[in-house]
């Protein structure tokens, strides 16, 4: 469904940029109308989302918690200075699956050879993760909400949306989400609304 320009759910026929990647912060509520409802998008933290390095692939290999000394190749990942342990970040490895796998570089000059692509994609990679050690950024649920005269009437969700990240620092993408999911919340709205009339 994401990626169209013009987002439609049986029947309901939205114009995309109903909500600006400006307004996806925490504690903040995105507002629009459409379809005679208003509508609301907000954030919330996804506690089921686990780590990026098990969610997905194109991760270099990390450690489980440890004690042990940082080995050859390795790269602290996080700390928890209170238990004395560390997470690693094999950097070594992380460039031969680089290599390997073709993984791109943002951040690549122009002519760079394949082994400096692979380690500037390794290092960029090593920085994301680290960053998401560091809560610079986040998984979380869109939530799009169609109410009338402040009545909640449908809701439509997607979770594990990436909030802050580097690749996407203004959340442009959660904004094109929120917009995907403005019409299955009307949808759900109007469903309501025709159960209510016909149970009166």
């Amino acid at each position: 469904m994401f990626g169209l320009s013009i987002t439609s759910y049986k029947g309901v026929t939205v114009m995309p940029d109903l909500f600006p990647a400006d307004a996806f912060r925490f504690n903040e509520t995105a507002s629009a109308e459409s379809e005679g409802f208003e509508l609301s998008a907000r954030l919330e933290f996804d506690y089921d989302s686990g780590t990026p390095w098990e969610r997905e692939d194109g991760h270099g290999p990390v450690s489980d918690w440890t004690t042990r000394d940082k080995q050859a190749g390795e790269l602290v990942l996080a700390a928890d200075r209170r238990r004395g342990s560390r997470r690693y970040y094999d950097f070594r490895e992380a460039c031969k699956l680089a290599l390997r796998d073709g993984w791109g570089a943002r951040k690549a000059p122009e002519g760079a050879s394949k082994r400096q692509v692979a380690a500037i994609a390794a290092r960029e990679d090593y920085e994301t993760l680290r960053a998401w050690c560091n809560d610079e950024w986040k998984y979380c649920g869109v939530i799009v909400t169609a109410s009338r005269e402040g009545i909640n009437l449908g809701s439509a969700s997607v979770w594990g949306i990436e909030i802050g990240h580097p690749a996407d620092p203004d959340n442009a993408y959660a904004a094109e989400v929120a917009d995907e999911l403005a019409p299955e919340a009307i949808a759900d709205a109007r469903a309501k609304l025709a159960a209510l009339s016909k149970a009166s």
